[in-house]
């Protein structure tokens, strides 16, 4: 007598999330495309950021208040006197 054993399969458990291969549905592509669009304007902020520490002068016009104030004691602005 001999005696043979099987073993029936059991079912897989259900899956909580989609299934593979399944793509992203529109809203979600939509939220993707936003949250890309927001790290590529945070990404060129810091770089701005950065370059304006690493040479604070160099977007600074030549001029200051201070050429106004010393043209205006030399009488150059005669449209002031008016």
């Amino acid at each position: 007598m001999s005696t043979t054993w099987t073993l029936s399969p059991e079912p897989l458990p259900p899956s909580t999330g989609p299934p593979a291969g399944a793509g992203l549905d529109a809203e979600q592509r939509t939220v993707f495309a936003f949250v890309l669009c927001l790290l590529v304007v945070l990404v060129l902020l810091m770089v701005r950021c950065v370059r304006i520490l690493l040479d604070p002068y160099s977007r600074m016009p030549a001029s200051s208040w201070t050429d106004h104030k010393e043209a205006l004691e030399r009488g150059q602005f005669d449209y002031a006197l008016v």
